[in-house]
């Protein structure tokens, strides 16, 4: 009997609910354990926890948590858990203005002015504008007044009156730079437009037609079942502590929400059915890329204090990745890459074990303020034997010493090194090793 009719005739002798079983089983495990090997090595390096979900073709490759949604309590994440998906949200604000473009209650092309009239320029910046980050409104992290607004409860019509005292950064239409602000103004607009609270018009026209049941404004006094505590990368044993609580009413339409891997599945499942938006004609909410080996996605990712959010989908592959994770790590977005590129037939490079030297010696050699660009400053500051490195308006985490004058930022997930002058002074910090931050101060900022 040839080998093949002999395979084929046991396969007829076991249930049909075993065959489909077994075959499941089978599937999962040749691309799943390169995926999870791919996953520890981040975990090994302290660089991730969370949960991951991988899908392809509609079915689902790979999908698995790691680490805990509450370290205190020993309480490990799982596909249930809730994470704050941060920038992710505007992925749903502009599915939210394109659906009401579509009931024909605005237009892209609306000037800013028909919403809040009084706004200077306002009748030079478009809808469209705000989506595409080209309106010229600032970032409102990057403002001077934002470490203090932070922890103050600010309102779509508050943050309106606070934009409107600064000028514009450029001429709406004429460049490109990421603003929080315009996706805040857009959630504005979604309530004008539709006469409905942004929350409430999102969770009836979006997230139910979705059916997303587990997604919803994340906010601290909020009683969330099964929401996962958000942590920041730390010195140590543990290599983590408790991210600072803030008001996320600030939050609204830009990072405010949260959600899990299975709801977001059923988003992006959503989404590649054409059912919100059609992602290959105009990916507003979402940046383009392209991949190494060429294949063209759109991702959107988001991180706010304890909390981290990647989310890719390939239209011509029909692929998503979906990355959320309880430890504000940037790893997130390199683990993602990675994924894909599994899912894709290809081997990418496991991350290197990461280790730290001992104890930093005379740590205030490097403390002081350096520059990136006019408006975006670098402060370190050192406590006992270690530095501590916060961009404007975030928190002070640690610079994790490698060698000598090479440190690593887990934080934003990039290496950070020290030039020095012929004397052996400090004269600037180099980003990613390669680009120079002079410094201005011996001293960082108040």
């Amino acid at each position: 009997m040839r080998p093949g009719r002999f395979r084929a005739r046991t396969w007829e002798l076991i249930p049909a609910a075993w065959v489909l079983f077994i075959a499941a089983s089978v599937t999962a495990q040749i691309p799943g354990g390169r995926f999870d090997r791919q996953v520890q090595a981040y975990v090994r390096n302290g660089d991730f926890s969370g949960s991951v979900l991988v899908a392809k073709d509609a079915h689902v490759l790979f999908q698995k948590s790691y680490g805990m949604a509450n370290y205190e309590w020993n309480i490990p994440n799982s596909e249930n858990t809730k994470f704050h998906i941060a920038s992710v949200t505007k992925t749903f604000t502009a599915a939210a203005i394109l659906h009401l473009q579509q009931q024909g209650k605005l237009k892209l092309s609306d000037p800013l002015s028909k919403y809040i009239p009084d706004f200077l320029n306002g009748e030079r910046i478009t809808i469209e504008q705000l989506l595409t980050h080209t309106s010229g409104l600032p970032d409102f992290y990057s403002l001077p007044e934002y470490p203090i607004k932070k922890y103050q409860p600010v309102t779509l019509l508050d943050l309106i009156a606070w934009i409107k005292t600064k000028p514009l950064e450029f001429l709406p239409g004429s460049k490109s730079s990421y603003s929080n602000t315009g996706y805040g103004f857009l959630a504005y607009i979604v309530e004008q437009a539709s006469g409905k609270p942004y929350e409430e018009y999102v969770a009836e026209e979006i997230l139910k037609p979705a059916g997303m049941k587990e997604t919803g404004t994340f906010r601290d006094d909020t009683l969330i079942a099964e929401r996962a505590t958000g942590y920041q990368p730390a010195l140590g044993d543990h290599g983590l502590r408790n991210a600072r609580s803030y008001d996320k009413t600030i939050l609204t339409g830009s990072a405010s929400m949260y959600s899990t891997t299975n709801d977001l599945y059923l988003w992006c499942r959503a989404l590649q059915s054409g059912k919100f938006a059609d992602l290959r004609q105009a990916a507003y909410g979402w940046n383009a890329r392209e991949t190494r080996s060429k294949h063209n996605y759109v991702e959107q990712d988001g991180r706010e204090p304890g909390f981290v959010s990647h989310v890719s989908l390939f239209p011509d592959d029909q692929l998503m990745v979906i990355v959320l994770g309880n430890l504000e790590d940037a790893g997130v977005n390199v683990l993602a890459e990675d994924l894909a590129a599994i899912a894709l037939g290809e081997n990418p490079e496991m991350p290197a074990r990461r280790s730290t030297t001992a104890a930093l010696a005379r740590p205030e050699q490097f403390v002081g303020t350096y520059e990136v660009n006019p408006k975006l400053l670098l402060d370190i500051r050192a406590e006992g034997d270690a530095l501590y490195l916060r961009g404007t308006g975030g928190d002070y985490l640690p610079l994790e010493p490698t060698k000598n004058d090479s440190f690593f930022y887990r934080q934003l997930y990039v290496k950070v090194g020290f030039r020095r002058d012929k004397s052996g002074h400090v004269e600037a910090l180099m980003w990613n090793g390669e680009y120079p931050c002079k410094k201005l101060s011996d001293k960082p900022r108040p």
